[in-house]
């Protein structure tokens, strides 16, 4: 992982015009050797971006296509081949047909084809070894991700339902194959652990470089449909992906604390776990950070306890002290997403209610439905004393 100190650098872009994009990437990367201190003449270069399922840019849920555009052009200006590689979100089938939807939807096979960068539509896959891992030691990933010499991971800046946020280092989870992420929600159900997987994996893919897009951010019920855009103008670089999202916390006003893989981070001393340590170069935070930024509600969780703390939380988990998925009769279009999504199989069609169902005695509350849900027809609410607890704040 990358120096825990490394620097984290910050700057204004107001919007997301290619010749604006590109002076604004060069000035972002200057504070550390540009470009070419990330790419050598004929390497072959992945870009990661985060391509949650097929929406529109406007939607702020996926990397900008013109954001990823202006860093292939870049790695091209460095002598590099720039190649996007990447497995959509968690109700996504790995295979051709899907991925080609993506980039369409997105934008992305307009822009690529414009500006000449390629597309994988690699579907291979492979088991490979994490033997520096501490949740997990051996994993999936993309092949693609395998065969190109160094890697930029191109996040956006996000709330996220299960997560608080997401940002440079969860989007790493991209390289991990199609429906073969269900089975890591389903096996990491608790969020440190989640957490903890997701720095396994930040881990080994050891991103050369980590870009934020937070021109237009993702406010409210992130990462999918159910959040709401939010005009920041900023992009943020640097090479330790946490510290990346530590600063994009700062200035969204985000409690590092509350964010499980930052707060695992910093036990596993990827950073010092002080969010006031953490400042930017280019322009400082305190010029950047935002007020009335919209977080997703809070649930009691199982971060930082175990044994019968841990049995104890499940127990408030099931009796209502977190929001349990309600799909809406007419948002619910019967597409499937939400099933297929699902790590313990909790969720069927109602055909005769057209709507979908989710049975609360196994969800484990990972609200994989609600993020990969293309309509926005899945509510997260309170019930009983939850309910109450939420009124007052408490929850």
């Amino acid at each position: 992982m990358a120096e825990s100190k490394a620097p984290v650098v910050a700057i204004r872009c107001a919007s997301y015009d290619l010749e604006a994009l590109r002076a604004a990437l060069r000035e972002l990367l200057a504070p550390l050797g540009g470009m070419a201190a990330f790419v050598r003449p004929g390497e072959r270069i992945g870009l990661k971006p985060n391509l949650l399922f097929g929406t529109a840019p406007e939607q702020a849920i996926v990397t900008h296509p013109l954001v990823t555009a202006a860093v292939a052009l870049e790695v091209q200006a460095a002598g590099g081949y720039p190649v996007v590689i990447e497995s959509p979100g968690s109700g996504i089938v790995h295979i051709k047909t899907m991925i080609e939807r993506v980039y369409r939807r997105t934008g992305y096979r307009d822009v690529a084809a414009q500006y000449g960068f390629e597309l994988s539509l690699d579907t291979e896959w492979q088991a490979v070894s994490v033997p520096e891992g501490q949740m997990i030691h051996r994993m999936e990933v993309i092949a693609p991700l395998l065969r190109v010499d160094g890697v930029i991971n191109l996040a956006k800046l996000k709330t996220h339902t299960f997560m608080i946020f997401t940002g440079a280092t969860k989007n790493l989870f991209g390289v991990i194959p199609g429906l073969n992420k269900v089975g890591y929600h389903g096996r990491f159900t608790e969020r440190d652990r989640f957490a903890g997987m997701l720095l396994d994996v930040a881990g080994f893919v050891k991103p050369r470089l980590n870009l934020v897009d937070g021109i237009l951010a993702l406010e409210g019920k992130g990462p999918g449909t159910g959040g709401t855009p939010r005009h920041l103008g900023v992009l943020l670089a640097g090479t330790n992906p946490v510290l990346v999202d530590v600063a994009c916390c700062r200035i969204a006003g985000i409690d590092t604390a509350a964010v499980p893989v930052l707060a695992v981070a910093a036990a596993r001393g990827w950073w010092s776990g002080k969010a006031g340590e953490v400042d930017t170069l280019g322009l400082p935070i305190a010029e950047l950070q935002v007020r009335d930024f919209q977080f997703p509600q809070k649930h009691i969780g199982s971060l930082g306890v175990s044994g019968g703390l841990e049995r104890f939380g499940r127990s408030l988990l099931r009796s209502g002290f977190t929001p349990r998925p309600r799909p809406q009769v007419g948002p619910c279009t019967m597409c499937g997403s939400c099933e297929q999504a699902c790590p313990v199989q909790a969720i069927s069609m109602d055909k005769k209610a057209h709507v979908a169902r989710v049975d609360d005695a196994k969800c484990i509350r990972c609200y994989c439905c609600h993020e990969v849900c293309p309509s926005a027809a899945i509510e997260l609410e309170f019930t009983g004393l939850g309910r109450a607890m939420h009124a007052l704040k408490l929850v």
